[in-house]
């Protein structure tokens, strides 16, 4: 985990670990990946749902966060 925190915009974070995870997911997923209309088959839509939450976390513990978790740390009450 790192002690520095990077906060991005959360567009930019979100499209970081969206583009992370649909390349990880065209890279290992097995089957059909996308319906005739473009999104996400119901098993390619789990296996990236998966796949972002982990990236997620990998990102979060090498100190990147997402503008909007740190508005709602200090509406908890995290960082006192």
């Amino acid at each position: 985990m790192s002690d520095t925190k990077t906060i991005l915009p959360a567009p930019q974070y979100v499209q970081l670990y969206s583009e992370i995870s649909e390349f990880v997911l065209d890279r290992i997923f097995v089957g059909e990946i996308y319906n005739d209309d473009g999104s996400l088959t119901p098993d390619a839509q789990e296996v990236f749902i998966e796949i972002a939450d982990r990236v997620d976390a990998i990102m979060s513990d090498a100190g990147l966060r997402n503008e909007m978790d740190e508005y709602e740390e200090i509406i908890r009450g995290d960082e006192c």
